[in-house]
Protein backbone atom coordinates (compact mmCIF):
# COMPACT_ATOMS: atom_id res chain seq x y z
CA UNK A 1 0.00 0.00 0.00
CA UNK A 2 1.31 3.44 -0.93
CA UNK A 3 1.93 6.25 1.51
CA UNK A 4 -0.98 8.54 2.33
CA UNK A 5 1.36 11.39 3.34
CA UNK A 6 1.74 13.36 0.09
CA UNK A 7 4.70 14.91 -1.68
CA UNK A 8 4.46 16.72 -5.02
CA UNK A 9 7.06 15.90 -7.66
CA UNK A 10 6.93 17.85 -10.94
CA UNK A 11 3.19 18.56 -10.41
CA UNK A 12 2.49 14.88 -9.68
CA UNK A 13 1.28 13.83 -6.23
CA UNK A 14 3.37 10.99 -4.80
CA UNK A 15 3.82 9.49 -1.34
CA UNK A 16 6.85 9.22 0.89
CA UNK A 17 9.65 7.01 -0.41
CA UNK A 18 9.39 3.29 0.25
CA UNK A 19 6.38 1.09 0.95
CA UNK A 20 5.17 2.10 4.44
CA UNK A 21 5.61 -0.40 7.26
CA UNK A 22 2.67 1.19 9.10
CA UNK A 23 0.56 3.02 6.50
CA UNK A 24 -2.38 5.30 7.01
CA UNK A 25 -5.29 4.82 7.28
CA UNK A 26 -5.11 1.13 8.20
CA UNK A 27 -2.89 1.44 11.29
CA UNK A 28 -5.82 2.59 13.51
CA UNK A 29 -3.83 5.58 14.75
CA UNK A 30 -6.21 8.37 15.88
CA UNK A 31 -3.71 11.24 16.14
CA UNK A 32 -2.00 13.39 13.53
CA UNK A 33 -1.20 11.52 10.27
CA UNK A 34 1.68 9.17 11.13
CA UNK A 35 3.51 6.56 9.07
CA UNK A 36 6.58 4.36 9.44
CA UNK A 37 8.76 3.79 6.36
CA UNK A 38 11.92 1.78 5.69
CA UNK A 39 14.86 4.11 5.07
CA UNK A 40 16.15 3.40 1.57
CA UNK A 41 19.93 2.88 1.53
CA UNK A 42 20.59 5.03 -1.53
CA UNK A 43 18.47 7.43 -3.47
CA UNK A 44 18.29 10.55 -5.57
CA UNK A 45 15.26 12.78 -6.13
CA UNK A 46 14.54 16.11 -7.79
CA UNK A 47 11.89 18.82 -8.09
CA UNK A 48 9.59 17.92 -5.21
CA UNK A 49 7.95 19.73 -2.34
CA UNK A 50 5.73 18.96 0.65
CA UNK A 51 2.33 20.77 0.59
CA UNK A 52 2.02 20.65 4.40
CA UNK A 53 4.58 20.81 7.22
CA UNK A 54 6.34 17.47 7.52
CA UNK A 55 8.39 16.05 10.40
CA UNK A 56 10.78 13.12 9.98
CA UNK A 57 12.71 11.18 12.64
CA UNK A 58 15.28 8.55 11.66
CA UNK A 59 15.90 5.33 13.55
CA UNK A 60 19.10 3.20 13.28
CA UNK A 61 20.29 5.07 10.17
CA UNK A 62 23.87 6.33 9.65
CA UNK A 63 25.10 8.06 6.51
CA UNK A 64 25.19 11.26 4.48
CA UNK A 65 22.75 13.40 2.56
CA UNK A 66 22.76 16.58 0.48
CA UNK A 67 19.72 18.75 -0.29
CA UNK A 68 19.68 21.73 -2.65
CA UNK A 69 16.81 24.22 -2.40
CA UNK A 70 17.21 27.35 -4.48
CA UNK A 71 20.51 28.95 -3.49
CA UNK A 72 20.73 26.92 -0.25
CA UNK A 73 22.68 23.67 0.01
CA UNK A 74 22.37 21.42 3.08
CA UNK A 75 25.13 18.86 3.68
CA UNK A 76 23.70 16.58 6.36
CA UNK A 77 25.03 13.77 8.52
CA UNK A 78 22.32 11.14 8.98
CA UNK A 79 22.17 9.56 12.42
CA UNK A 80 19.61 7.83 14.68
CA UNK A 81 17.32 10.30 16.41
CA UNK A 82 17.91 13.04 13.85
CA UNK A 83 14.85 15.25 13.31
CA UNK A 84 14.08 16.99 10.03
CA UNK A 85 11.37 19.67 10.06
CA UNK A 86 10.17 20.72 6.60
CA UNK A 87 8.03 23.86 6.55
CA UNK A 88 5.02 24.25 4.26
CA UNK A 89 5.98 24.10 0.59
CA UNK A 90 9.69 23.39 1.11
CA UNK A 91 11.10 22.96 -2.42
CA UNK A 92 13.80 20.35 -2.88
CA UNK A 93 15.42 21.03 -6.23
CA UNK A 94 17.74 18.07 -5.78
CA UNK A 95 18.50 15.59 -3.04
CA UNK A 96 20.55 12.43 -2.58
CA UNK A 97 21.48 10.16 0.32
CA UNK A 98 23.70 7.17 1.08
CA UNK A 99 23.18 5.41 4.42
CA UNK A 100 22.72 2.18 6.34
CA UNK A 101 19.24 0.59 6.58
CA UNK A 102 16.82 1.93 9.16
CA UNK A 103 13.38 3.46 9.55
CA UNK A 104 11.83 6.87 9.02
CA UNK A 105 8.97 8.02 11.26
CA UNK A 106 6.84 10.69 9.59
CA UNK A 107 4.14 13.06 10.86
CA UNK A 108 2.22 15.39 8.55
CA UNK A 109 0.77 18.60 9.99
CA UNK A 110 -2.41 18.79 7.91
CA UNK A 111 -3.97 22.20 8.77
CA UNK A 112 -7.48 20.75 9.16
CA UNK A 113 -6.25 18.05 11.54
CA UNK A 114 -4.13 20.52 13.50
CA UNK A 115 -7.12 22.86 13.90
CA UNK A 116 -9.31 19.93 14.96
CA UNK A 117 -6.72 18.98 17.59
CA UNK A 118 -5.93 22.46 18.89
CA UNK A 119 -9.27 24.19 18.30
CA UNK A 120 -10.28 26.74 15.70
CA UNK A 121 -9.34 29.62 18.00
CA UNK A 122 -5.67 28.60 17.94
CA UNK A 123 -3.30 29.71 15.15
CA UNK A 124 -2.11 26.81 13.00
CA UNK A 125 1.36 25.43 13.66
CA UNK A 126 3.66 26.04 10.68
CA UNK A 127 7.29 25.65 11.78
CA UNK A 128 10.21 26.87 9.65
CA UNK A 129 12.46 24.33 7.96
CA UNK A 130 15.14 22.95 10.28
CA UNK A 131 17.20 19.99 9.08
CA UNK A 132 19.36 17.53 11.00
CA UNK A 133 18.48 18.84 14.46
CA UNK A 134 18.55 16.91 17.73
CA UNK A 135 15.50 17.18 19.94
CA UNK A 136 15.14 14.43 22.57
CA UNK A 137 11.54 15.44 23.29
CA UNK A 138 10.38 15.10 19.68
CA UNK A 139 12.38 11.89 19.33
CA UNK A 140 10.70 10.43 22.43
CA UNK A 141 7.23 11.42 21.22
CA UNK A 142 7.83 9.82 17.83
CA UNK A 143 9.14 6.67 19.49
CA UNK A 144 6.00 6.47 21.65
CA UNK A 145 3.89 6.79 18.50
CA UNK A 146 5.93 4.02 16.85
CA UNK A 147 5.44 1.73 19.85
CA UNK A 148 1.72 2.44 20.01
CA UNK A 149 1.19 1.71 16.31
CA UNK A 150 3.28 -1.48 16.58
CA UNK A 151 1.02 -2.65 19.44
CA UNK A 152 -2.10 -2.18 17.31
CA UNK A 153 -3.03 1.15 18.93
CA UNK A 154 -4.33 -0.63 22.02
CA UNK A 155 -4.21 2.46 24.23
CA UNK A 156 -7.06 4.11 22.32
CA UNK A 157 -7.90 7.57 21.04
CA UNK A 158 -7.06 9.48 24.24
CA UNK A 159 -3.46 8.30 24.15
CA UNK A 160 -3.01 9.08 20.44
CA UNK A 161 -4.60 12.51 20.81
CA UNK A 162 -2.51 13.25 23.88
CA UNK A 163 0.72 12.42 22.05
CA UNK A 164 -0.35 14.61 19.12
CA UNK A 165 -1.12 17.52 21.45
CA UNK A 166 2.26 17.10 23.13
CA UNK A 167 4.00 17.13 19.74
CA UNK A 168 2.20 20.32 18.68
CA UNK A 169 2.96 21.95 22.03
CA UNK A 170 6.64 21.13 21.56
CA UNK A 171 6.65 22.67 18.10
CA UNK A 172 4.96 25.82 19.39
CA UNK A 173 7.49 25.99 22.20
CA UNK A 174 10.37 25.77 19.74
CA UNK A 175 8.99 27.87 16.89
CA UNK A 176 5.88 29.69 18.13
CA UNK A 177 5.37 33.18 19.48
CA UNK A 178 5.62 34.09 23.15
CA UNK A 179 1.84 34.52 23.18
CA UNK A 180 1.39 30.90 22.15
CA UNK A 181 3.86 29.72 24.77
CA UNK A 182 2.36 31.73 27.62
CA UNK A 183 1.23 29.38 30.40
CA UNK A 184 -2.37 29.44 31.57
CA UNK A 185 -3.58 29.68 35.16
CA UNK A 186 -7.16 28.80 34.25
CA UNK A 187 -8.83 25.67 35.53
CA UNK A 188 -12.16 23.97 35.03
CA UNK A 189 -14.91 25.28 37.28
CA UNK A 190 -16.14 22.85 39.97
CA UNK A 191 -19.29 22.22 37.92
CA UNK A 192 -17.31 21.64 34.72
CA UNK A 193 -14.97 19.23 36.49
CA UNK A 194 -17.93 17.39 38.00
CA UNK A 195 -19.62 17.09 34.60
CA UNK A 196 -16.41 15.88 32.94
CA UNK A 197 -15.78 13.23 35.58
CA UNK A 198 -19.40 12.09 35.44
CA UNK A 199 -19.13 11.68 31.66
CA UNK A 200 -15.89 9.71 32.06
CA UNK A 201 -17.41 7.40 34.68
CA UNK A 202 -20.47 6.79 32.50
CA UNK A 203 -18.35 5.95 29.45
CA UNK A 204 -15.35 4.04 30.82
CA UNK A 205 -16.08 1.17 28.46
CA UNK A 206 -16.07 3.39 25.37
CA UNK A 207 -13.11 4.56 23.28
CA UNK A 208 -13.17 8.04 24.81
CA UNK A 209 -11.67 10.96 22.90
CA UNK A 210 -10.62 14.47 23.84
CA UNK A 211 -13.06 15.80 21.23
CA UNK A 212 -16.00 14.01 22.88
CA UNK A 213 -14.97 15.23 26.34
CA UNK A 214 -14.44 18.77 25.10
CA UNK A 215 -17.88 18.83 23.47
CA UNK A 216 -19.51 18.14 26.83
CA UNK A 217 -18.13 21.48 28.05
CA UNK A 218 -18.34 23.34 24.70
CA UNK A 219 -14.57 23.72 24.32
CA UNK A 220 -11.85 22.47 21.99
CA UNK A 221 -9.85 19.29 22.61
CA UNK A 222 -6.66 21.18 23.47
CA UNK A 223 -8.41 23.65 25.80
CA UNK A 224 -10.14 20.83 27.66
CA UNK A 225 -6.92 18.80 27.95
CA UNK A 226 -4.99 21.82 29.26
CA UNK A 227 -7.65 22.89 31.80
CA UNK A 228 -8.26 19.32 32.96
CA UNK A 229 -4.57 18.78 33.70
CA UNK A 230 -4.41 22.14 35.53
CA UNK A 231 -7.43 21.10 37.62
CA UNK A 232 -6.56 17.47 38.37
CA UNK A 233 -2.77 17.46 38.11
CA UNK A 234 -2.57 14.66 35.55
CA UNK A 235 -3.36 14.11 31.89
CA UNK A 236 -6.81 13.00 30.74
CA UNK A 237 -5.43 9.66 29.53
CA UNK A 238 -3.70 8.93 32.83
CA UNK A 239 -6.81 9.86 34.82
CA UNK A 240 -9.09 7.72 32.64
CA UNK A 241 -6.66 4.81 32.91
CA UNK A 242 -6.72 5.11 36.71
CA UNK A 243 -10.52 5.12 36.77
CA UNK A 244 -10.67 2.10 34.45
CA UNK A 245 -8.32 0.14 36.69
CA UNK A 246 -10.24 1.19 39.80
CA UNK A 247 -13.49 -0.03 38.22
CA UNK A 248 -11.76 -3.26 37.21
CA UNK A 249 -10.62 -3.91 40.79
CA UNK A 250 -14.25 -3.74 41.88
CA UNK A 251 -15.36 -6.08 39.10
CA UNK A 252 -12.65 -8.59 40.07
CA UNK A 253 -14.70 -9.29 43.20
CA UNK A 254 -17.51 -10.60 41.01
CA UNK A 255 -17.78 -13.56 38.68
CA UNK A 256 -17.13 -11.92 35.31
CA UNK A 257 -14.20 -13.33 33.35
CA UNK A 258 -11.03 -11.30 32.92
CA UNK A 259 -11.76 -10.77 29.21
CA UNK A 260 -15.27 -9.53 30.03
CA UNK A 261 -13.89 -7.12 32.63
CA UNK A 262 -11.23 -5.86 30.20
CA UNK A 263 -13.78 -4.99 27.51
CA UNK A 264 -16.30 -3.54 29.96
CA UNK A 265 -13.80 -0.94 31.25
CA UNK A 266 -12.46 0.08 27.84
CA UNK A 267 -9.35 -2.03 27.23
CA UNK A 268 -8.74 -3.36 23.73
CA UNK A 269 -7.94 -6.87 24.96
CA UNK A 270 -7.36 -8.95 28.07
CA UNK A 271 -3.59 -8.83 27.48
CA UNK A 272 -3.62 -5.02 27.35
CA UNK A 273 -5.71 -4.92 30.54
CA UNK A 274 -3.30 -7.34 32.25
CA UNK A 275 -0.24 -5.29 31.32
CA UNK A 276 -1.79 -1.97 32.41
CA UNK A 277 -3.00 -3.50 35.69
CA UNK A 278 0.42 -5.02 36.40
CA UNK A 279 2.24 -1.74 35.73
CA UNK A 280 -0.05 0.18 38.10
CA UNK A 281 -0.41 -2.39 40.91
CA UNK A 282 2.60 -4.72 40.60
CA UNK A 283 0.42 -7.80 40.19
CA UNK A 284 -1.73 -9.35 37.50
CA UNK A 285 -5.55 -9.24 37.61
CA UNK A 286 -5.62 -13.02 38.10
CA UNK A 287 -3.35 -12.78 41.12
CA UNK A 288 -5.33 -9.84 42.50
CA UNK A 289 -8.53 -11.88 42.20
CA UNK A 290 -6.95 -14.82 44.06
CA UNK A 291 -5.84 -12.49 46.87
CA UNK A 292 -9.32 -11.06 47.44
CA UNK A 293 -10.46 -12.23 50.86
CA UNK A 294 -13.77 -14.12 50.71
CA UNK A 295 -16.58 -12.53 52.70
CA UNK A 296 -17.09 -13.94 56.22
CA UNK A 297 -19.65 -16.74 56.39
CA UNK A 298 -23.16 -15.73 57.36
CA UNK A 299 -24.09 -16.70 60.90
CA UNK A 300 -26.19 -19.83 61.20
CA UNK A 301 -29.86 -19.07 61.70
CA UNK A 302 -31.03 -19.34 65.33
CA UNK A 303 -32.82 -22.60 65.85
CA UNK A 304 -35.38 -22.82 68.60
CA UNK A 305 -35.62 -26.03 70.52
Amino acid sequence: MASHIPLVEEDRVIGLDGKPLAPLPVNAWAGLPFEVHPHMRKGEVAHRYNPHPLLLVRLRTHGRSRIRSGHSVFDLTLAPGQVDVFGTGFHMDHGWWDCTPGEVLAVELVPERVHATLGEETPCVDPPTRLSVRDPVLEALFTCMRTEVASGCTSGRLFAEGLSLSLLARLRELYGSSQLRAPTSRKLSPRQLQDAMAFIEANLGADLSLAALGRQLSMSSSTFAKLFKASVGTTVHSFVLSRRLARAEILLKGEASLSEIALSVGFASQSHFTEAFRLRTGRTPARARRQIEPPPPSPAPYLQA
